[in-house]
């Protein structure tokens, strides 16, 4: 199953361009360090995530501008647990723990199934995972 997480991007473009709008009259040093700050927001504004759940494999893919800045496909055997959390004040986080390279957190992605189908690739590839005390809280309200 395919999942997919995009930033807020009003959100992030309001801020940055009120950011360079006030810089735009202060110290020329300044200057230079409101324009870094614009340009990661313009980019932050266009990340997408995107995770692909299948039976023996899990896929994770950072785009920026839509072209693959990140791509790691994740076989069963190398994930050594995945630990499920509580986020913010009622989203969920998955935090997979892989052997070799970086862990991956799966968190805001739509649609919400996809922490059910990790326990699925969880349990048919005896794969151990945790499930915190305020992860199973928010699994009991809805």
């Amino acid at each position: 199953m395919k999942y997919d997480r995009t930033t807020s991007r009003q959100l992030i473009l309001s801020l940055a361009f009120l950011g360079l709008a006030v810089s735009i009259a202060s110290i020329p040093s300044v200057k230079w360090v409101s324009l870094t700050v614009f340009i990661f927001g313009v980019c932050n504004a266009f990340v997408t995530y995107q995770v692909v759940i299948n039976k023996h494999t899990i896929r994770y893919t950072i785009k920026l501008f839509g072209l693959k800045i990140y791509n790691k496909k994740i076989i069963h055997t190398d994930v050594e647990k995945i630990t499920f959390k509580r986020i913010g004040w009622n989203s969920k986080l998955a935090f997979i723990k892989v052997r070799k390279g970086l862990s991956i957190r799966i968190g805001y992605f739509k649609p919400n199934d996809v922490y059910k189908d990790l326990i699925v690739f969880c349990e048919e590839n005896e794969i151990p995972y945790k499930k915190t005390k305020d992860y199973k809280i928010i699994e009991n309200m809805g």
